[in-house]
């Protein structure tokens, strides 16, 4: 498995694309840490809470 790994890289259209989806990944899970300006987080999370305990399916499209 790992021949295979680093056979990958040694293509270099591979490993362009091998590396794009990696960096893709990272800028994606910095994103989720970094929060939102002007979104008072307990406000939200109040509301999540009122939809589940209703039960309603569509009850966060609301937000």
């Amino acid at each position: 498995m790992l021949t295979a790994f680093a056979r990958a890289f040694r293509t270099p259209d591979l490993r362009k694309k091998l590396l794009f989806t990696l960096f893709m990944i990272v800028v994606f899970r910095v994103g989720q840490n970094l929060p939102t300006p002007n979104v008072n987080v307990e406000v939200l999370r109040q509301t999540a809470d009122a939809a589940k305990k209703s039960n309603q399916l569509y009850g966060l499209v609301d937000l």
